[in-house]
């Protein structure tokens, strides 16, 4: 193996922007354990145009704009500057309301405002999901585990501390 190659390979992708969550560049490099349920599908078969929906944490975008629901009744939350600036750019013009949100337990919307609020693995505070969605709205979320990644965790973390399912609120 040519470690000098390697070793510039990887110097070309630290130098590499992180920003929505278009992971093309990566192509096959991608690998995904199939789910036992499809996130899309569940979102897909309860949003209807009469709807208002809110996607928090919507990276940049991407998977919002798939779902084709009527920008007027479209809001989004997303923290990480690189993906809210791209979000005023491509979201905002097309009448999308975007709001750059840190605080998980306070998000700046009305109360019992949304139909449907969809969280494909951002952090949220259950009682400020609660506040948001409307008497019989929906809340469909996807989240990555506490047991996920342990062993990488264990290599990149110095302190890091196991903890076993039971221990997982």
């Amino acid at each position: 193996m040519d470690y000098m190659k390697l070793k510039e390979y990887w110097l070309s992708e630290e130098k590499k922007i992180f920003q929505g969550w278009n992971f093309s560049y990566i192509g096959k490099r991608k690998t995904q354990e199939p789910l036992p349920w499809n996130y899309d599908k569940m979102v897909r078969q309860y949003l209807n145009t009469n709807s208002t929906l809110l996607d928090m944490g919507t990276g940049g975008g991407e998977y919002l704009l798939t779902l084709n629901h009527p920008y007027c009744k479209t809001f989004a939350t997303e923290a990480y500057p690189p993906n809210y600036e791209l979000c005023e750019k491509t979201l905002t013009p097309l009448g999308i309301d975007v709001r750059q949100v840190f605080n998980d337990h306070y998000l700046p919307f009305e109360n019992e405002m949304f139909d449907i609020i969809i969280n494909s693995h951002s952090a949220f505070d259950i009682n400020e999901v609660y506040r948001l969605l409307k008497p019989n709205g929906l809340f469909i979320t996807q989240q990555v585990g506490g047991l996920n990644n342990k062993e990488l965790s264990r290599l990149l973390i110095s302190d890091f501390k196991e903890i076993t399912s039971s221990e997982i609120p």
